[in-house]
């Protein structure tokens, strides 16, 4: 059975998207936790075939981590999955006003940052996982409190808020990656099936000059070509030089035609396709 790696530990929002998504497609893969994202995607083509990793939430937007580790390995993206995500509080305390100190992930600190905002002399502990914050407040010690799934057992807590989240149409979307390193096969494949189709590329010029990314951007717009998402990461070279990551939407008919524009990027600007599938 082949292997994904997922965001642990068990009882995760990463987890919960997992299950819907072998369960959605009937696969035969074994989830594999690990303690962080950096964890989760070094373990791709190593001891795991897949890895089911956090790209994006509707309120605390781009996962940054995501997009500096999708560059830097060999990976491609096959597929995504999209969950609702809702958070509970959970309090050793009789009220909110006697928390001292919070575990919330540090996520999960931007889809419920109106609640943390209106606590006072709160200690907040940045967590690596939902869970991580959940298994510390439940050793019981008196003013401590956690942000958690809204689904996870709240029993032998003093204080509990079933919902804490900024808005209630919240989704944190997950892309399904597989290893590249071994792979004889190509990440620019055109999907099999017909219909809407997703391909993230990330953009990443030698030189800065003026008109740079405006001169990318024509050659897309001129192609009809659209872009749902353009997000600037540091290369971590040379200050105020920057890759770019990008993400287009377009249907399986048009395939052809970003490849032409990406092959006329390439040349000038360098561009990695990450992938393309359909959604």
């Amino acid at each position: 059975m082949e292997k994904i790696a997922v965001l642990g530990p068990i009882g995760t929002f990463s987890d919960c998207a997992a299950k819907k998504y072998i369960d959605a497609y009937n696969l035969d893969l074994e989830p594999v936790y690990y303690n962080s994202i950096d964890e989760t995607f070094h373990a791709v083509g190593e001891d795991c075939r897949y890895g089911l990793i956090p790209i994006e939430n509707t309120l605390d937007g781009y996962v940054q981590r995501t997009l500096d580790l999708m560059l830097e390995m060999d990976v491609v993206v096959v597929d995504e999955i999209i969950i609702p995500v809702q958070f509970s509080l959970v309090a050793n305390a009789p009220d909110p006003s006697e928390i001292r100190r919070l575990h919330v992930q540090f996520k999960a600190n931007g889809q419920c940052r109106d609640f943390i905002n209106s606590l006072h002399d709160v200690k907040i502990n940045n967590t690596e996982s939902n869970m991580e914050s959940y298994h510390l407040a439940k050793e019981g010690r008196p003013g401590e409190a956690a942000i958690v799934p809204a689904y996870v057992d709240a029993s032998g807590f003093e204080y509990f808020d079933r919902n804490v989240t900024d808005m209630s149409d919240n989704y944190t979307r997950f892309i399904i990656v597989r290893d590249m390193s071994h792979d004889s096969g190509s990440r620019f494949r055109k999907p099999r099936r017909e219909g809407n189709m997703k391909i993230p590329i990330f953009v990443s010029p030698l030189v800065d000059r003026p008109g740079m990314l405006f001169d990318i951007l024509r050659t897309f717009n001129e192609r009809r070509i659209n872009l749902v998402a353009i997000m600037s990461r540091p290369t971590k070279k040379i200050m105020g030089t920057y890759h770019f990551y990008m993400e287009i939407d377009a249907y399986t008919e048009d395939f052809d035609i970003i490849m032409e524009a990406a092959k006329l990027i390439d040349v000038k600007y360098n561009l990695k396709i990450m992938g393309a599938y359909l959604v």
